[in-house]
C-alpha cells in the first residue's frame, strides 16, 4: 500500500500516476481554509490529458476545514493512468491524500 500526497493548486495538474496496474481505495481531499470552495477530479488512461470529458466530480464543493472522503467504488488504473485535481474557480486551498495498492 502507497500514500500520496498532492498540494492542489488551480491548474489542472495530475496528483497520482500509475507505475503499474494499481487500485485506489481512497482519495481524502481537504480545505484548508475557513472558507467553503470547490475542486474538480478527473481520471484518464495512459497517455490522455484531462478534459471535461474525464471529469469524475464537476465543482465539487468542500466545505471550510472539512474533507471530502471518495472511497464507495474502487478505482483500478492500468499503468499509466492518472488522476488529475483542480480547483481552478475557489479562493480556498486545498490538499489530496491518496491511497493506493499495486495489483
Amino acid at each position: 500500500m502507497a500514500i500520496t500526497n498532492f498540494q492542489v493548486g488551480t491548474a489542472v495538474t495530475a496528483a497520482f500516476t500509475a507505475d503499474a496496474d494499481t487500485a485506489v481505495t481512497v482519495i481524502y481531499i481537504t480545505n484548508k481554509t475557513d472558507g467553503d470552495g470547490t475542486v474538480d477530479v478527473y481520471v484518464t488512461p495512459t497517455g490522455v490529458s484531462a478534459t471535461a470529458d474525464h471529469l469524475v466530480y464537476s465543482q465539487l464543493s468542500i466545505q471550510a476545514r472539512d474533507t471530502y472522503i471518495i472511497d464507495t467504488e474502487k478505482m483500478i488504473l492500468e499503468d499509466g493512468a492518472k488522476i488529475w485535481i483542480a480547483a481552478p474557480d475557489s479562493a480556498a486551498q486545498f490538499n489530496a491524500t491518496i491511497s493506493t495498492i499495486g495489483l
